[in-house]
């Protein structure tokens, strides 16, 4: 086994062990709306943390010694909306990874189209296949940078057309989802899927 003491690790050493490791990532492209304009942003420590009601996570990293747009944002309206990233939108979900100054509107600037959400208030990203409107359940800061780790309720789904059957069942493939992996530049795409049953003790298989 090849074994570290976290204790004996730096910041930048342990984050990545963490981004090699924890792989791969979904992708939160998160629309927040403040007294500066709408903001759009990238997350990879992104996932989904409940069902009833339904709640999501992301967290944010603060390597410029102040809070990111994203959570001065959502301080400011404690909503925002989610956005999963498909292979279509990844380059304009990078030009949104730009660090842009306060007040520039990276929806703009990506080529993005915005319409109105349902129930919240920052727009919505129209080319996006999934969206989660959310209200802002909690901000927790932990750690020593800090991270400001965002804890939404989901309040309105969106997904385009045939992505959803009747059973509310989710095709993947026409989602069509990106994944982060370690490295400034690795992604990944759903390309090999294979499903196994998950088993009862003492024998047999879940069903459904």
């Amino acid at each position: 086994m090849t074994e570290f003491d976290a204790a004996a690790l730096d910041a930048q050493t342990q984050y990545k062990l963490l981004i090699g490791s924890i792989t791969p990532r979904p992708i939160a492209l998160v629309t927040t709306l403040g007294s500066q304009g709408a903001n759009a942003a990238p997350f990879s420590f992104f996932n989904g943390i409940g069902s009833d009601p339904a709640m999501i996570m992301f967290s944010v990293g603060n390597t410029s010694g102040h809070a990111k747009d994203t959570v001065m944002n959502i301080r400011e309206i404690p909503e925002f909306v989610v956005h999963i990233v498909s292979d279509a939108i990844k380059e304009k979900m990078n030009v949104c990874a730009i660090e842009y100054p306060r007040g520039v509107n990276e929806m703009v600037e990506a080529g993005f189209t915005t319409v109105a959400s349902k129930k919240v208030r920052p727009p919505r990203i129209a080319e996006a296949p999934v969206a989660f409107e959310c209200r802002l359940q909690q901000i927790l800061e932990i750690g020593r940078v800090p991270y400001h780790v965002v804890i939404g309720e989901v309040v309105y789904f969106h997904y385009h057309d045939g992505i959803v059957d009747e059973r509310f069942h989710v095709d993947v493939g026409r989602v069509n989802p990106i994944g982060r992996l370690a490295g400034r530049g690795g992604y990944t795409r759903i390309t090999d899927r294979f499903e196994m049953p998950r088993l009862k003790l003492g024998g047999g298989i879940v069903e459904g």
